[in-house]
């Protein structure tokens, strides 16, 4: 009885000890989404919200903005070199929060629709080279319209033509082979002589 005792205080010791000394490190953000409510046109330069990165672990960690998706969601992904972090890495003390800026530069070829991603703060691990550990992150959404009318039938028309492939150049595909025919055999007669 005494030994069993022994025992579960020796590893209730060991517990509570390993346990104090083990380092935390964490990250939290001071927003859980970022939704701008204004139609956006390609070309343009948008300045988002500033987000707050804080550090609510016990050591000094670094940390590194990036932009990713999540699988099943409803818009297209943001591209991630559509924004600009600054800064885009930090190292942040135990307690202590910074705010980054975030910059959404679309490219003038942009296409118009709806689009959603993270803005991810991402715990930066060293070892053999530096790897990505834990993250926290916002969600980024925004629309884009075609800055002309044509533009934005261009785009739906392309749209409809990737959505419907392979029959959206097959069909015209087979029709002009069969135009093509047509007109052959009206401009030039074909006759098939039999020789004895």
């Amino acid at each position: 009885m005494r030994r069993a005792a022994f025992v579960l205080i020796a590893l209730g010791g060991l517990l509570l000890s390993g346990g104090s000394a083990a380092a935390d490190r964490g990250v939290a953000l001071d927003l859980g989404r970022l939704d701008v409510a204004q139609k956006l046109t390609p070309g343009g330069g948008y300045r988002l919200p500033p987000l707050g990165v804080r550090n609510p672990g016990d050591e000094v960690t670094t940390y590194r903005i990036v932009v990713s998706h999540v699988e099943g969601q409803e818009g297209t992904p943001i591209p991630a070199d559509w924004v600009r972090v600054k800064p885009s890495e930090l190292t942040l003390k135990p307690g202590r929060t910074q705010k980054v800026q975030a910059r959404l530069n679309l490219p003038t070829g942009a296409n118009p629709g709806h689009y959603e991603g993270l803005l991810a703060a991402q715990i930066v691990t060293k070892g053999k080279g530096a790897q990505l550990g834990a993250a926290a992150a916002a969600k980024l959404t925004f629309s884009v319209e075609a800055s002309t009318w044509l533009g934005e039938q261009w785009y739906r028309i392309r749209k409809f033509l990737s959505g419907h492939e392979p029959w959206t150049w097959l069909i015209p595909a087979l029709f002009a082979t069969a135009l093509l025919g047509w007109q052959l055999r009206r401009r030039f007669a074909f006759q098939v002589v039999r020789r004895a």
